[in-house]
């Protein structure tokens, strides 16, 4: 999609780029992919555990709950 050079600028772009079109009620927005992935994060933060891997505590639940079974193997099941 080529966008005219002042929407370009706009946008904060100045070479290629990814931009994210929405369409609601109101009409189209136009948002660039960065602007779209600070926002994600701006909403997730109060949600974000500090200092802690929120990965790493889901995988250690899972070993857990996986010796408390008897079994080791957290691959079990998968194909």
């Amino acid at each position: 999609m080529n966008l005219p050079a002042d929407v370009r600028r706009a946008l904060g772009l100045s070479g290629p780029g990814r931009v994210i079109l929405t369409q609601d009620e109101n009409g189209v927005l136009l948002t660039t992919a960065d602007h779209a992935l600070k926002r994600i994060r701006a909403l997730a933060a109060p949600f974000k555990a500090d200092g802690r891997s929120v990965v790493d505590e889901l995988l250690a639940d899972r070993r857990e709950e996986a010796s408390r079974d008897g079994g080791t193997d957290m691959g079990a099941g998968r194909d």
